[in-house]
């Protein structure tokens, strides 16, 4: 009796690892959202907001504020709001504050995405 609970506990747990691991592993998934930095985040998710996403991605030294120092870029997703940052920053730096389309694996667990596409959004 008491070896079959073992072999059952066992069972779950190793169950409950694999569930735990696919749900932590990156979704290919495509979204639309906005491009901003780590710093602001939501609030430069409006046209125009370029210049000042890119003094962020920069840091303050190149506006006379050596101490603001340089912002991760973001990907913002429409609808809930949720903030991912960019794992490959270099595949968003001609997007600053654009509304996009962005093809990407995108982890849960991490809340990142390493962005393998990306193109203005249609409005």
């Amino acid at each position: 009796m008491v070896r079959g609970w073992i072999v059952f506990v066992f069972l779950l747990v190793c169950g409950l690892v694999t569930l735990a691991s696919l749900w932590a592993h990156p979704e290919n998934a495509s979204r639309a959202g906005w491009i901003s930095d780590e710093g602001c985040g939501v609030q430069h998710t409006k046209p125009g907001r370029a210049d000042c996403v890119q003094k962020c991605w920069r840091g303050g030294a190149s506006v006379g504020h050596p101490e603001w120092k340089p912002q991760r870029a973001v990907f913002v997703a429409d609808g809930d709001q949720a903030i991912w940052i960019v794992e490959n920053p270099e595949a968003v730096r001609d997007f600053p504050a654009a509304h996009v389309l962005l093809a990407g694996n995108f982890d849960s667990a991490k809340k990142t995405v390493h962005v393998e596409k990306i193109t203005p959004a249609g409005e």
